[in-house]
């Protein structure tokens, strides 16, 4: 028969299961593999005594414990087969049904761009940078979580914080977003290119993942001269492409479908210009880009 304690232990996950999901895709970047982190986070549950459970006096950190090592274990073992991805690696598009409804979360950690600078740190400097910026950990609690010292932790966030730059910067207003990519599609759909140069930073760079699986660029596009010049030829070898306007990872996104494929476009955006496109068209990451597509005409 169940232990009470057990039945209590997987309530407790259960309450969390969806923040814990946040925090591990925020470190891995892919949604499935957030999802596996969390089910094995109740796999060592199951696996606790009665007496190991009763001793937990926190459960939300105490989960928060699991969920990130766990994480940190696994994305040890992404990040060396990314290696050996076709081209650009980009993180996975995921639509709003899949995120927690939780004020305390940082949105702006969802963002495409700053999950794809993330990419940068080493496993446990990402795991602090996000517990710090996502969860709000102080340099203390997220020196338990990593079973290291607070002051090993400050010099984890101070050099993540200097190698990411712009990442911690504050997202940009939603209808700045939208605006500058209904412009995109217009000067797109009209072949415009010097219009596409001057919605662009002059060092912007575009990301593009097919993962071998759809055809993409296999590396990055370079300056606004070369990607005005990219997104028209690739315009002119797709007509007749559908594009809508939608929210993926709490920020405005494009969705271009033709012919069962399907390409979603994200950006960062600086003063006035976009700083990175993010180009994702592998299939196998967009089965959770799911949103309120509306048609844009361009």
């Amino acid at each position: 028969m169940e232990q009470p304690t057990e039945s209590a232990a997987l309530a407790q996950w259960d309450a969390e299961k969806r923040r814990l999901t946040f925090l591990a895709y925020n470190m891995l970047g892919v949604w499935a593999q957030a999802e596996d982190v969390v089910s094995e986070v109740a796999e060592q549950l199951l696996k606790l005594t009665p007496a190991a459970t009763e001793q937990v006096r926190n459960w939300p950190a105490f989960l928060t414990s699991l969920a990130t090592r766990r994480a940190i274990d696994v994305l040890r073992s992404a990040q060396r087969q990314r290696t050996e991805y076709v081209g650009e690696w980009l993180p996975e598009p995921v639509g709003q049904l899949a995120l927690p409804e939780d004020e305390a979360l940082t949105g702006s950690m969802l963002r495409l761009g700053v999950l794809f600078l993330l990419e940068e740190l080493s496993p446990q400097a990402r795991a602090a940078y996000v517990l710090h910026h996502a969860l709000g950990y102080k340099a203390a609690e997220i020196a338990e979580v990593l079973e290291a010292s607070p002051a090993a932790v400050r010099q984890l966030l101070s050099r993540a914080g200097k190698k990411l730059g712009h990442a911690e910067a504050p997202s940009r207003e939603a209808s700045e977003i939208s605006s500058l990519l209904s412009k995109v599609v217009a000067a797109i759909r009209h072949g415009d290119a010097e219009e596409l140069v001057q919605l662009l930073a002059k060092d912007a760079v575009l990301y593009s993942d097919g993962g071998g699986k759809a055809r993409a660029a296999l590396n990055p596009v370079l300056g606004a001269q070369r990607i005005a010049r990219f997104l028209v030829g690739v315009e002119r070898k797709n007509p007749g492409r559908s594009v809508f306007l939608g929210e993926l990872n709490q920020a405005p996104a494009l969705l271009f479908k033709l012919a069962g494929r399907q390409d979603v476009v994200a950006i960062e955006v600086a003063p006035g210009h976009i700083q990175t496109i993010l180009l994702v068209s592998n299939p196998d990451k967009l089965s959770h880009a799911s949103a309120q597509w509306s048609i844009l005409d361009g």
